[in-house]
């Protein structure tokens, strides 16, 4: 006696299946604005511990603020620039009190 063969069966596909793809997430910059009441080490040391800037990247993008009147410090996912620009606001307070300003926008 012969032993049955196997049936396979072929795989369908549905429209679902067929219409989801993965899309990357849009990125967005956070920007520094540049003002007189905050010094270049406010800047750089705010950078440094709460972006992760190194030394050399922070003393380079604080220059840029300065010069240009604002910067790109970060360009990451919304939920990340976000963060970054409320904590380098609420965290980075200059000798008179003020915060930095902040901003961000699409990554385009």
């Amino acid at each position: 006696m012969s032993t049955p063969k196997a049936r396979t069966v072929p795989k369908t596909r549905t429209i679902e299946a067929a219409e989801v793809r993965s899309q990357p997430m849009p990125l967005y910059h956070t920007i520094v604005h540049n003002c007189s009441c905050h010094t270049f080490d406010d800047v750089i040391f705010g950078l440094m511990r709460i972006v992760g800037t190194g030394m050399r990247d922070a003393e380079l993008k604080a220059k840029e603020v300065d010069f240009f009147g604002s910067g790109i410090v970060a360009t990451t996912n919304l939920e990340r620039a976000e963060m970054y620009a409320a904590r380098l606001s609420a965290e980075v307070i200059s000798a008179s009190g003020t915060t930095l300003r902040t901003s961000i926008r699409p990554a385009v």
